[in-house]
């Protein structure tokens, strides 16, 4: 009786659970640039604008006329001049990226999920063989939020509030057994 309710409850478990492949919401674009590539444009947009270092978004790239049976490459360009990997799930991690369907927008090239680690004026440098390059600037803010150092030290504070009573517990608990030993 017990194997007939918990397979029951499996069952109607399994069956109201979200479908894996259930349609993924189409990605919010907030901003867009076109850049003139060779004697054509290409279209990059943005999930979050204005773009703040070490923030999260989404960018997607669409040369006119469409991806379809093509290729390129990005390589972006850190504030510094030194062309930067930026350590994008899924790519090779080089600074010269194999552009690739974006998750949400499959219509377009796209980088999905990632952060501009520093702050100041970023280059994007896109190559479509048979098209042509080009430069897309893209300057990204500070870092929102307090600074890091101040995160952490509130963040830890708990943890530290925590090992000082256990310490204390563990040091009563300690001279309790040493009096008990000598006694």
């Amino acid at each position: 009786m017990r194997l007939r309710i918990a397979l029951s409850v499996a069952a109607l478990l399994i069956l109201s659970a979200p479908v894996a492949s259930a349609q993924v919401e189409p990605l919010t674009i907030v901003h867009s640039e076109r850049i003139p590539l060779g004697n054509s444009t290409l279209t990059a947009s943005f999930s979050d604008w204005p773009i703040r270092a070490g923030r999260s978004l989404d960018f997607t790239f669409e040369p006119a006329g469409g991806i379809e049976g093509r290729t390129g490459t990005v390589r972006a360009i850190a504030p510094s001049g030194e062309p930067k990997a930026l350590g994008i799930v899924g790519l090779d991690g080089e600074a010269d990226m194999k552009l690739q369907r974006h998750p949400q927008a499959r219509h377009a090239w796209g980088l999905d999920v990632v952060a501009l680690p520093e702050e100041g004026m970023w280059r994007f440098e896109f190559t479509v063989p048979g098209v042509g390059t080009g430069t897309l600037p893209v300057l990204a803010g500070p870092t929102p939020g307090p600074p890091a150092a101040l995160s952490w030290t509130v963040g830890m504070i708990p943890w530290t509030i925590a090992l000082l009573l256990l310490g204390r517990k563990w040091w009563r608990v300690r001279k309790q057994a040493v009096l008990a030993w000598s006694d």
